[in-house]
C-alpha cells in the first residue's frame, strides 16, 4: 500500500541540484535549460543566457570570474 505522505518526502528529498542556462523570463517565472530537460522557477535578478544551478525550487546565478588571468614571466 502506498504512504502518499512518505512519497512525498522521498521525491522531495531525492532532489539533487542542477545546472543550466536561463533560456526565457516570464515575470517572476524562470525558464533554465538542464540536460533533464526545461525546468521552471521563481526567481529574480537573472537575465536569459546565465548560468544557474537549481536546487530545490529556487535558482542562483553561478558566479563567473571572467576572463583568465594572463601572467607573463
Amino acid at each position: 500500500m502506498s504512504q502518499p505522505v512518505h512519497d512525498l518526502q522521498r521525491l522531495i528529498a531525492s532532489q539533487q541540484p542542477v545546472s543550466g542556462r536561463v533560456v526565457a523570463i516570464t515575470g517572476g517565472t524562470v525558464r533554465v535549460a538542464t540536460a533533464q530537460g526545461v525546468v521552471e522557477v521563481s526567481g529574480a535578478g537573472l537575465s536569459v543566457g546565465d548560468q544557474v544551478v537549481v536546487k530545490n525550487g529556487k535558482v542562483d546565478k553561478i558566479r563567473q570570474n571572467g576572463a583568465a588571468n594572463i601572467l607573463f614571466v
